[in-house]
Protein backbone atom coordinates (compact mmCIF):
# COMPACT_ATOMS: atom_id res chain seq x y z
CA UNK A 1 0.00 0.00 0.00
CA UNK A 2 1.18 3.67 -0.51
CA UNK A 3 2.68 5.36 2.24
CA UNK A 4 1.00 8.56 4.20
CA UNK A 5 2.75 10.57 1.77
CA UNK A 6 1.08 8.90 -1.36
CA UNK A 7 -1.94 8.92 0.37
CA UNK A 8 -1.37 12.90 0.76
CA UNK A 9 -0.58 13.41 -2.62
CA UNK A 10 -3.98 11.15 -3.71
CA UNK A 11 -6.05 13.74 -1.55
CA UNK A 12 -4.77 16.66 -2.66
CA UNK A 13 -5.58 15.57 -6.69
CA UNK A 14 -8.88 14.68 -5.41
CA UNK A 15 -9.27 18.19 -3.00
CA UNK A 16 -11.53 20.08 -5.51
CA UNK A 17 -13.73 16.83 -6.89
CA UNK A 18 -14.60 16.36 -3.15
CA UNK A 19 -15.22 19.91 -2.56
CA UNK A 20 -18.06 19.67 -5.46
CA UNK A 21 -19.01 16.49 -4.00
CA UNK A 22 -19.77 18.23 -0.66
CA UNK A 23 -21.35 21.18 -2.15
CA UNK A 24 -24.02 18.84 -4.63
CA UNK A 25 -24.84 17.19 -0.78
CA UNK A 26 -25.30 20.36 1.21
CA UNK A 27 -27.61 21.85 -1.96
CA UNK A 28 -30.40 19.62 -2.00
CA UNK A 29 -32.81 21.07 0.14
CA UNK A 30 -33.31 19.21 2.88
CA UNK A 31 -31.81 15.83 0.92
CA UNK A 32 -28.26 15.84 1.51
CA UNK A 33 -28.09 12.48 2.49
CA UNK A 34 -30.01 10.87 -0.34
CA UNK A 35 -27.95 12.80 -2.76
CA UNK A 36 -24.64 12.17 -1.32
CA UNK A 37 -25.32 8.46 -1.72
CA UNK A 38 -26.18 8.96 -5.03
CA UNK A 39 -22.54 10.64 -5.60
CA UNK A 40 -19.59 8.38 -7.27
CA UNK A 41 -16.99 9.10 -7.15
CA UNK A 42 -14.77 7.35 -10.44
CA UNK A 43 -11.14 7.54 -11.39
CA UNK A 44 -9.05 6.44 -14.45
CA UNK A 45 -5.67 6.14 -15.18
CA UNK A 46 -4.79 6.82 -18.84
CA UNK A 47 -6.75 9.56 -21.98
CA UNK A 48 -7.62 6.24 -24.03
CA UNK A 49 -10.22 4.83 -26.20
CA UNK A 50 -11.13 2.59 -23.25
CA UNK A 51 -12.62 5.02 -20.98
CA UNK A 52 -14.90 6.12 -23.93
CA UNK A 53 -17.97 4.67 -22.48
CA UNK A 54 -17.71 6.30 -18.92
CA UNK A 55 -17.37 9.79 -21.04
CA UNK A 56 -20.20 8.84 -23.20
CA UNK A 57 -22.22 8.15 -20.01
CA UNK A 58 -21.10 11.28 -18.59
CA UNK A 59 -21.86 13.78 -21.32
CA UNK A 60 -25.08 12.31 -22.92
CA UNK A 61 -26.58 12.62 -19.29
CA UNK A 62 -26.59 8.80 -19.26
CA UNK A 63 -25.79 8.91 -15.24
CA UNK A 64 -27.87 11.54 -14.39
CA UNK A 65 -30.61 9.82 -15.90
CA UNK A 66 -30.36 7.43 -13.46
CA UNK A 67 -30.10 9.64 -10.53
CA UNK A 68 -26.73 9.36 -9.85
CA UNK A 69 -24.52 12.50 -10.17
CA UNK A 70 -21.11 10.63 -11.15
CA UNK A 71 -17.41 12.62 -10.80
CA UNK A 72 -14.72 11.42 -13.17
CA UNK A 73 -11.17 12.19 -12.08
CA UNK A 74 -7.96 11.14 -13.17
CA UNK A 75 -5.78 9.46 -11.04
CA UNK A 76 -2.54 7.38 -11.87
CA UNK A 77 -2.42 3.87 -12.33
CA UNK A 78 -0.22 3.66 -9.58
CA UNK A 79 -2.36 6.16 -7.41
CA UNK A 80 -6.03 4.45 -8.47
CA UNK A 81 -5.94 1.47 -6.27
CA UNK A 82 -5.23 3.61 -3.03
CA UNK A 83 -7.72 6.03 -3.42
CA UNK A 84 -10.27 3.27 -3.72
CA UNK A 85 -9.12 1.58 -0.58
CA UNK A 86 -9.11 4.51 1.58
CA UNK A 87 -12.51 5.86 0.37
CA UNK A 88 -11.27 8.38 -1.80
CA UNK A 89 -13.09 7.32 -4.86
CA UNK A 90 -16.38 4.87 -5.11
CA UNK A 91 -15.24 2.83 -7.91
CA UNK A 92 -11.99 3.01 -9.91
CA UNK A 93 -11.77 2.66 -13.97
CA UNK A 94 -8.38 0.23 -13.78
CA UNK A 95 -6.75 -2.95 -15.35
CA UNK A 96 -6.73 -6.43 -13.91
CA UNK A 97 -2.96 -5.94 -13.00
CA UNK A 98 -3.54 -3.39 -10.60
CA UNK A 99 -7.05 -5.54 -9.83
CA UNK A 100 -4.93 -8.60 -8.65
CA UNK A 101 -1.94 -6.43 -7.51
CA UNK A 102 -4.11 -4.75 -4.51
CA UNK A 103 -5.96 -7.76 -4.07
CA UNK A 104 -2.90 -9.68 -2.98
CA UNK A 105 -1.68 -6.42 -0.85
CA UNK A 106 -4.96 -7.31 1.25
CA UNK A 107 -7.38 -4.55 -0.69
CA UNK A 108 -11.23 -6.26 -0.26
CA UNK A 109 -12.67 -5.49 -3.59
CA UNK A 110 -14.75 -6.76 -6.53
CA UNK A 111 -14.53 -6.55 -10.06
CA UNK A 112 -17.55 -5.66 -11.65
CA UNK A 113 -16.83 -4.83 -15.37
CA UNK A 114 -14.60 -5.31 -17.67
CA UNK A 115 -14.66 -2.40 -20.68
CA UNK A 116 -11.43 -4.06 -22.56
CA UNK A 117 -11.54 -7.78 -22.32
CA UNK A 118 -8.92 -8.35 -24.87
CA UNK A 119 -5.07 -6.57 -25.28
CA UNK A 120 -6.12 -3.17 -27.55
CA UNK A 121 -2.22 -2.78 -28.60
CA UNK A 122 0.12 -4.06 -31.65
CA UNK A 123 3.80 -3.88 -31.23
CA UNK A 124 5.93 -1.47 -33.45
CA UNK A 125 9.00 -1.40 -34.18
CA UNK A 126 11.76 -0.33 -37.05
CA UNK A 127 13.18 -4.40 -37.29
CA UNK A 128 12.06 -7.01 -39.37
CA UNK A 129 12.94 -9.93 -37.05
CA UNK A 130 11.86 -9.35 -33.24
CA UNK A 131 15.50 -10.94 -32.25
CA UNK A 132 16.14 -7.56 -33.11
CA UNK A 133 15.01 -5.58 -30.67
CA UNK A 134 17.06 -7.53 -27.78
CA UNK A 135 19.12 -5.07 -25.62
CA UNK A 136 16.81 -2.09 -27.20
CA UNK A 137 14.65 0.16 -24.84
CA UNK A 138 11.22 -0.93 -24.99
CA UNK A 139 8.48 1.87 -23.76
CA UNK A 140 5.84 0.92 -21.04
CA UNK A 141 3.73 3.22 -18.80
CA UNK A 142 4.79 1.86 -15.26
CA UNK A 143 5.80 -1.47 -14.50
CA UNK A 144 2.73 -2.88 -13.31
CA UNK A 145 0.07 -1.62 -15.49
CA UNK A 146 -1.89 -3.04 -18.26
CA UNK A 147 0.48 -2.17 -20.85
CA UNK A 148 3.11 -3.46 -19.18
CA UNK A 149 1.56 -6.86 -18.92
CA UNK A 150 0.08 -6.55 -22.82
CA UNK A 151 4.44 -5.81 -23.09
CA UNK A 152 5.27 -8.98 -21.52
CA UNK A 153 2.46 -11.12 -23.20
CA UNK A 154 3.80 -9.36 -26.41
CA UNK A 155 7.38 -10.56 -26.03
CA UNK A 156 6.48 -14.11 -25.36
CA UNK A 157 5.02 -13.99 -28.21
CA UNK A 158 7.98 -13.25 -30.59
CA UNK A 159 10.40 -15.23 -28.19
CA UNK A 160 11.54 -12.78 -25.76
CA UNK A 161 11.77 -12.69 -22.05
CA UNK A 162 11.61 -9.12 -20.17
CA UNK A 163 15.48 -9.57 -19.18
CA UNK A 164 16.12 -9.25 -23.08
CA UNK A 165 15.18 -5.68 -23.39
CA UNK A 166 15.28 -2.60 -21.10
CA UNK A 167 11.56 -1.83 -20.08
CA UNK A 168 11.34 1.92 -20.19
CA UNK A 169 8.67 3.03 -17.73
CA UNK A 170 7.27 6.39 -19.41
CA UNK A 171 4.28 7.78 -17.44
CA UNK A 172 1.58 7.19 -19.77
CA UNK A 173 0.74 6.06 -22.77
CA UNK A 174 0.74 9.68 -24.60
CA UNK A 175 4.29 9.99 -23.31
CA UNK A 176 5.03 6.05 -25.03
CA UNK A 177 3.65 7.26 -28.05
CA UNK A 178 5.90 10.50 -28.18
CA UNK A 179 8.42 8.63 -27.37
CA UNK A 180 8.51 6.24 -29.86
CA UNK A 181 7.78 8.49 -32.52
CA UNK A 182 10.67 10.88 -31.74
CA UNK A 183 12.87 7.73 -31.72
CA UNK A 184 13.59 7.70 -28.29
CA UNK A 185 13.24 4.28 -27.76
CA UNK A 186 12.99 1.46 -29.95
CA UNK A 187 9.44 -0.18 -29.91
CA UNK A 188 6.40 0.30 -27.99
CA UNK A 189 2.62 -1.14 -28.36
CA UNK A 190 0.17 1.18 -29.08
CA UNK A 191 -3.52 1.47 -30.85
CA UNK A 192 -5.37 4.21 -32.57
CA UNK A 193 -4.92 6.70 -32.84
CA UNK A 194 -1.67 6.96 -31.98
CA UNK A 195 -0.86 4.14 -35.17
CA UNK A 196 -1.72 6.53 -37.53
CA UNK A 197 1.56 9.05 -36.64
CA UNK A 198 3.56 6.04 -35.46
CA UNK A 199 3.25 4.20 -39.13
CA UNK A 200 3.88 7.60 -40.67
CA UNK A 201 6.88 7.98 -38.49
CA UNK A 202 8.09 4.01 -40.16
CA UNK A 203 7.51 1.77 -37.54
CA UNK A 204 5.75 -1.54 -38.37
CA UNK A 205 3.54 -3.35 -36.32
CA UNK A 206 4.93 -6.97 -35.25
CA UNK A 207 2.38 -8.64 -33.80
CA UNK A 208 -1.71 -7.92 -33.07
CA UNK A 209 -2.64 -8.80 -29.82
CA UNK A 210 -6.27 -7.42 -30.12
CA UNK A 211 -6.71 -10.21 -32.69
CA UNK A 212 -5.47 -13.30 -30.66
CA UNK A 213 -8.43 -12.31 -28.42
CA UNK A 214 -5.95 -12.97 -25.30
CA UNK A 215 -8.49 -12.85 -22.01
CA UNK A 216 -7.72 -10.05 -20.15
CA UNK A 217 -9.23 -7.01 -18.47
CA UNK A 218 -7.09 -4.06 -19.76
CA UNK A 219 -9.31 -1.71 -18.26
CA UNK A 220 -13.14 -2.73 -15.93
CA UNK A 221 -14.68 -0.89 -13.55
CA UNK A 222 -13.52 -1.75 -9.33
CA UNK A 223 -15.29 -1.45 -5.92
CA UNK A 224 -14.61 -2.22 -2.69
CA UNK A 225 -16.71 -5.02 -0.79
CA UNK A 226 -18.08 -2.62 1.65
CA UNK A 227 -19.04 -0.48 -1.21
CA UNK A 228 -20.48 -3.14 -2.73
CA UNK A 229 -22.69 -4.13 0.32
CA UNK A 230 -23.78 -0.98 0.88
CA UNK A 231 -24.44 0.56 -2.14
CA UNK A 232 -25.86 -1.98 -4.56
CA UNK A 233 -28.80 -0.30 -5.80
CA UNK A 234 -26.39 3.22 -7.22
CA UNK A 235 -24.16 0.13 -8.70
CA UNK A 236 -26.89 -1.09 -10.74
CA UNK A 237 -27.91 2.00 -11.96
CA UNK A 238 -24.30 3.18 -12.91
CA UNK A 239 -23.89 -0.28 -14.70
CA UNK A 240 -27.46 0.41 -16.54
CA UNK A 241 -25.88 3.85 -17.58
CA UNK A 242 -22.28 2.42 -18.82
CA UNK A 243 -24.02 -0.30 -20.96
CA UNK A 244 -26.54 2.05 -22.59
CA UNK A 245 -23.31 4.09 -23.13
CA UNK A 246 -21.61 0.74 -24.86
CA UNK A 247 -24.42 0.25 -26.86
CA UNK A 248 -24.37 3.98 -28.25
CA UNK A 249 -20.76 3.66 -28.76
CA UNK A 250 -21.03 0.64 -31.17
CA UNK A 251 -24.16 2.61 -32.54
CA UNK A 252 -23.16 5.98 -32.81
CA UNK A 253 -19.61 6.81 -34.56
CA UNK A 254 -20.46 10.38 -35.04
CA UNK A 255 -21.29 11.17 -31.27
CA UNK A 256 -18.53 8.48 -30.59
CA UNK A 257 -16.09 10.70 -32.09
CA UNK A 258 -17.11 13.90 -31.28
CA UNK A 259 -16.57 12.56 -27.19
CA UNK A 260 -13.05 11.05 -28.36
CA UNK A 261 -12.22 13.99 -30.46
CA UNK A 262 -12.19 16.39 -27.32
CA UNK A 263 -10.90 14.13 -24.46
CA UNK A 264 -7.81 12.23 -26.88
CA UNK A 265 -7.31 16.27 -28.48
CA UNK A 266 -7.38 14.45 -32.03
CA UNK A 267 -8.82 16.22 -34.88
CA UNK A 268 -8.17 14.16 -37.78
CA UNK A 269 -11.41 12.27 -39.05
CA UNK A 270 -9.83 9.37 -40.60
CA UNK A 271 -7.30 8.65 -37.32
CA UNK A 272 -11.27 9.42 -35.25
CA UNK A 273 -12.88 6.72 -37.35
CA UNK A 274 -10.23 4.15 -37.32
CA UNK A 275 -10.25 4.50 -33.48
CA UNK A 276 -13.94 3.96 -33.43
CA UNK A 277 -13.61 1.39 -35.92
CA UNK A 278 -11.00 -0.64 -34.15
CA UNK A 279 -12.54 -0.70 -30.82
CA UNK A 280 -16.26 -1.22 -31.67
CA UNK A 281 -14.76 -3.88 -33.90
CA UNK A 282 -12.22 -5.31 -32.06
CA UNK A 283 -12.47 -4.40 -28.63
CA UNK A 284 -15.76 -3.56 -27.12
CA UNK A 285 -17.90 -6.10 -25.98
CA UNK A 286 -21.84 -6.42 -26.02
CA UNK A 287 -21.82 -7.10 -22.37
CA UNK A 288 -18.56 -5.82 -19.61
CA UNK A 289 -18.72 -9.72 -18.19
CA UNK A 290 -15.96 -9.75 -16.04
CA UNK A 291 -14.12 -12.97 -15.93
CA UNK A 292 -12.02 -15.43 -13.78
CA UNK A 293 -9.92 -15.74 -17.34
CA UNK A 294 -9.25 -12.35 -17.54
CA UNK A 295 -7.67 -12.09 -13.87
CA UNK A 296 -5.54 -15.08 -14.39
CA UNK A 297 -3.66 -13.73 -17.27
CA UNK A 298 -2.35 -11.18 -15.29
CA UNK A 299 -1.49 -13.15 -12.37
CA UNK A 300 0.53 -15.47 -14.76
CA UNK A 301 2.59 -12.49 -15.81
CA UNK A 302 2.85 -10.99 -12.56
CA UNK A 303 3.69 -13.92 -10.75
CA UNK A 304 7.57 -14.22 -10.94
CA UNK A 305 8.15 -11.04 -9.12
CA UNK A 306 4.92 -11.05 -6.48
CA UNK A 307 4.46 -14.35 -5.68
CA UNK A 308 1.30 -13.56 -3.52
CA UNK A 309 -0.59 -12.87 -6.61
CA UNK A 310 -0.98 -16.72 -7.02
CA UNK A 311 -2.60 -17.55 -3.64
CA UNK A 312 -5.28 -15.32 -4.40
CA UNK A 313 -8.77 -17.12 -5.17
CA UNK A 314 -9.71 -15.04 -8.38
CA UNK A 315 -13.51 -16.14 -8.14
CA UNK A 316 -13.89 -14.03 -4.93
CA UNK A 317 -13.05 -10.84 -7.21
CA UNK A 318 -15.13 -11.32 -10.00
CA UNK A 319 -19.11 -10.05 -9.97
CA UNK A 320 -20.88 -9.27 -12.69
CA UNK A 321 -24.48 -9.58 -10.88
CA UNK A 322 -24.72 -6.27 -11.63
CA UNK A 323 -24.85 -6.53 -14.95
CA UNK A 324 -27.84 -7.14 -17.58
CA UNK A 325 -27.95 -9.29 -20.66
CA UNK A 326 -27.61 -7.57 -24.08
CA UNK A 327 -30.85 -6.85 -25.78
Amino acid sequence: MKSGTARRRIAAALIATATAVAATACGGGGSGGAAADNTITVSFSQVVADELPLWIADEAGLFKAQGLDVKLVSLSSSDGFPALISGQTQLASIGASEMVSGAASGGEVSYLATLTPVFPYELFAKVSDPQQLKGKRIGVTSTSGSLYIATLEALKQVGLSPTDVQLTPLGSVTAVNNALVAGTIDAALSHPPATTQIEAAGFRPLVDLAKQNIPTSNVGIAATNDYVKSHGDQIRRFMTALQQAMKREKSDEAYSTKVLSAHLKVTDPQSLHETWEYYTKEVLPDVPTPTVEQLQTSVDQLAPTNPAVKNLDLSTLVNASFLTAAS
